[in-house]
């Protein structure tokens, strides 16, 4: 079990120190949601390329604004097969602040995009996530997205 802490999640950080962090990452032409996507995905490629194990089931997790860059990140990498989601937000239209993701898609379509890999949410799925319901169903998945109690039960194995 890794955890991680993209930048800019382990410490709070002052008002000022959050305007300059956003700031430079303007002047770079990202997001620090993006910046977050980035490190997840090298988080993903550093695992796989130094974990000698056999097993090659990588979930991620993520908890509120966290939750919708490991949607990104997963649909970005197939590798990750599966993601655990906590208390997501409903749309991009909320939060987090990704760069004209709204021009394309948004979280509910992203997360349908995953399909057929496993979803489990810790918490009720908001009801705009009832559009990634109906293409699991479409796809002969009807028991996806679904719903645990805790992260230890989430990360438990499917049958």
């Amino acid at each position: 079990l890794l955890v991680l802490h993209p930048r800019f999640t382990e410490t709070s950080l002052t008002a000022a120190e959050l305007t300059d962090t956003e700031r430079t990452a303007a002047w770079l032409g990202r997001t620090v949601a993006a910046m977050q996507v980035w490190d997840i995905l090298q988080t993903v490629e550093w695992v796989l390329a130094e974990e000698k194990s056999a097993s090659r089931r990588i979930v991620l997790h993520g908890k509120r604004d966290m939750a919708a860059l490991v949607l990104h990140a997963a649909l970005l990498d197939s590798r990750v097969t599966e993601v655990v989601l906590d208390d997501p937000p409903a749309s991009h239209w909320q939060r987090p602040a990704l760069l004209n993701v709204l021009r394309v898609t948004d979280l509910p379509e992203i997360a349908a995009a995953l399909a057929p890999r496993p979803i489990t949410f810790l918490t009720e799925p908001p009801g705009t996530f009832a559009f990634t319901r109906s293409v699991y169903e479409l796809l002969g998945e009807s028991h996806q997205p679904r719903q645990a109690p805790s992260l230890p039960e989430a990360l438990k194995p499917q049958r």
